[in-house]
C-alpha cells in the first residue's frame, strides 16, 4: 500500500499554474516550483514527474478552469453578441486586477514552445480551437438574432482569437483598462451594422 500524500495535489497543481504563469518555463526553477507548492522535490516529482510533465498538468489544468470559465461566459449569454461582450469585458478586468495581467498562460507558452515541443504545442492549439469554437459558436447565434452586418459571421472567429492573442501580449506592458478596451470595441465594432 502507498503511502498517502501530505499535500493537496490539485492546491500545488494551481500554485504551480500560477508560478509558471508569472515566470514562463524556462525561467521557473524546480526550486521556484517546489516554494510556490509548498512541497518536498520528491513529492513533486512523485506526483507530477519532471518539470515538463508539471507544466502539461499545469496547461492542462489552465484549459478546464480559466479557459472554459471564459468559454462559459461566451455561451452563457443570451445572445451571441453578449457573449462576445461579457467575455471581453471579463478579459479585460482580468487583464487589469487579476492574474491576467501576466498575459495568458497558454499565448506566453506558444510564444516559448510553439517549434520546439510539439507535444506541447498540440495542447495550446488545442486552447485555441475551442476557445475559436465558441466565438464561432457566438457568431452563428448572432447572425442568426440579426445582431451582425452583412457578410459577418463565424469565419470572423480567427480574427476574435488574434485580437485577444494581441491582447494577452499587449497585457503585459500594463497598457491600462483604457486602451484594452479600445481594442476590444474596435473589434467588435467592425462585426455590427
Amino acid at each position: 500500500m502507498g503511502r498517502t500524500r501530505g499535500f493537496d495535489v490539485g492546491e500545488a497543481l494551481d500554485a504551480a499554474l500560477r508560478t509558471f504563469w508569472q515566470q514562463g518555463f524556462d525561467a521557473t526553477s524546480m526550486q521556484d516550483l517546489c516554494q510556490a507548492m509548498q512541497v518536498r522535490p520528491g513529492s513533486v516529482y512523485a506526483a507530477f514527474g519532471a518539470k515538463r510533465e508539471l507544466f502539461a498538468a499545469a496547461l492542462r489544468r489552465y484549459a478546464e478552469t480559466v479557459t472554459a470559465e471564459a468559454v462559459g461566459r461566451i455561451t452563457a449569454a443570451p445572445t451571441g453578441m453578449q457573449g462576445l461582450r461579457d467575455y471581453f469585458a471579463h478579459l479585460i478586468d482580468a487583464m487589469v486586477d487579476g492574474d491576467r495581467r501576466w498575459g495568458c498562460l497558454i499565448t506566453n507558452s506558444v510564444v516559448e514552445f510553439a517549434t520546439r515541443d510539439p507535444d506541447l504545442a498540440g495542447l495550446m492549439s488545442l486552447h485555441l480551437a475551442n476557445l475559436r469554437a465558441a466565438f464561432a459558436a457566438a457568431l452563428t447565434r448572432a447572425r442568426a438574432e440579426g445582431e451582425l452586418r452583412p457578410g459577418a459571421g463565424p469565419e470572423s472567429a480567427e480574427l476574435l482569437v488574434a485580437v485577444v492573442q494581441g491582447m494577452n501580449v499587449l497585457a503585459k506592458s500594463r497598457p491600462g483598462r483604457a486602451a484594452l478596451e479600445s481594442v476590444a470595441a474596435s473589434a467588435l465594432a467592425g462585426l455590427v451594422p
